[in-house]
Formats: structure tokens, C-alpha cells, sequence
């Protein structure tokens, strides 16, 4: 199981957004099932999508809605790498921080006493 793949966009017939129809060999080894969140990415653009399997289509095609392909700016026969949501890794959970230890009181911030001048004594 891969977690990313390319392919070939081809336009969707139904107007609409949001929608991913992938190839069955393509849908099969992201490891997706029917529903399931995918990101579509081409150069700098990327959209999540629901990914749907679309048995009747060609080997590597992922079929596209009118307003997903005009967003991501990419034309039917040019090809986007599709990766399934939800990959990432746990995180390692850091040790706590150590808490600070307090200094001892001092005469931290008391202005010095003596003779200083003000403005107005000029």
C-alpha cells in the first residue's frame, strides 16, 4: 500500500466540487475506501476531496469536477499526485519542561535613594 501516486486528470461530466473519482487499481493501493479524504495536488495548489472509486475508468486516471480542475489550474491529460489524508505519524511526546526554580528575594527594583535631578531644577 502506497501512500501517494500520480495521475492522470480527466474531466468529470457532472458539474459540481469536491469530488475525486479514482481508477479501482489506483483506489486500491492508496488503501481507500468508499468516502474516504484525499488530497489532490498540483504545483503549489492542493484540495482535499472525497475519493470515490470509479470502476469503468482507465489504469492511473483520476476523474475531476469542472470546478476542482479550474481551481487547481490543471487541464485534462496533465497529471496530479494524489495522497490519502490522514498519514501522519504520531508525535513523539516530549519530556516535561522543568520548572523554573524561584530566585531569592532581593531589593530587585527599588530606585536608588540619594540627590537626583528632576527637569524642573534646571
Amino acid at each position: 500500500m502506497v501512500s501517494e501516486i500520480r495521475l492522470k486528470v480527466a474531466a468529470s461530466s457532472i458539474d459540481g466540487k469536491g469530488v475525486a473519482k479514482l481508477d479501482s487499481e489506483s483506489f486500491e493501493k492508496l488503501g481507500l475506501k468508499e468516502g474516504a479524504k484525499v488530497t489532490v495536488t498540483y504545483g503549489t495548489k492542493s484540495k482535499d476531496l472525497t475519493a470515490r472509486c470509479d470502476a469503468i475508468y482507465q489504469y492511473c486516471t483520476a476523474r475531476l469536477m469542472a470546478q476542482d480542475i479550474e481551481y487547481l489550474r490543471v487541464e485534462p491529460g496533465m497529471h496530479v499526485l494524489v495522497k490519502k489524508k490522514g498519514n501522519k505519524k504520531p508525535k513523539e511526546s516530549k519530556p516535561p519542561k522543568p520548572t523554573p526554580k524561584k530566585g531569592k528575594k532581593g531589593k530587585r527594583g527599588k530606585k536608588p535613594k540619594g540627590n537626583t535631578a528632576s527637569l524642573d531644577s534646571f
